[in-house]
């Protein structure tokens, strides 16, 4: 599964073995093995191709399908912006909110957003 994604997703990002490897630290040849399911990454070398490829580690891995990690994209958007740790992201405080408060808040932010269009 690993060599299959690092494959595909390297070719999708218009990336070469060398490409690859020089964003990893690594050599070509490590990467072609790794396509090729004669070894494997190490965990670190996992990470550093999630991030050189845009996508997650559980996503290499076969543990998630979801090919990007929106939510890291977005939280690392709002820091550029100044915002170093908006309340949406505040974990403890979603653990307490109701299902209607969800639908509010998801209102609100699609008419924020539609408002913003209008302009």
């Amino acid at each position: 599964m690993v060599h299959e994604r690092i494959r595909s997703l390297r070719k999708e990002r218009r990336l070469t073995q060398s490409m690859l490897a020089e964003k990893v630290g690594v050599s070509a040849q490590v990467v072609s093995n790794w396509e090729r399911n004669y070894t494997s990454p190490d965990l670190e070398d996992l990470s550093k191709i999630a991030h050189a490829l845009h996508t997650t580690a559980d996503y290499l891995l076969g543990l998630s399908d979801e090919l990007e990690d929106e939510m890291r994209e977005i939280k690392q958007l709002l820091e550029t912006k100044g915002y170093t740790k908006p309340v949406i992201f505040d974990k403890k405080a979603w653990f307490g909110i109701q299902p209607d408060e969800i639908k509010q808040i998801d209102n609100y932010f699609r008419f924020l957003l539609q408002q913003k269009n209008i302009s």
